[in-house]
């Protein structure tokens, strides 16, 4: 959980084992975030850059960082 940053405690106990594992996976050398897709589908995503800039119908729940930065 060190390189997990939560950015919303209240949607982040709905997020699966199995996306915060291939977000884990993903952050090899960049930023990798949790999300909430409009649809409701919780995903793991390469990020916008900065979460407090990204615009349309996303909420980020966790930011994951690099593993190898």
């Amino acid at each position: 959980m060190d390189r997990i940053k939560i950015l919303d405690q209240s949607l982040w106990p709905k997020v699966p084992a199995d996306v915060v594992a291939e977000a884990e996976r993903a952050a090899d050398a960049d930023t990798v975030w949790i999300a909430q897709q409009g649809n409701g589908h919780i995903v793991a995503m390469d990020g916008p850059g900065d979460p407090d800039v990204a615009t349309g119908d996303i909420i980020f729940i966790a930011e994951v960082a690099p593993r190898n930065p």
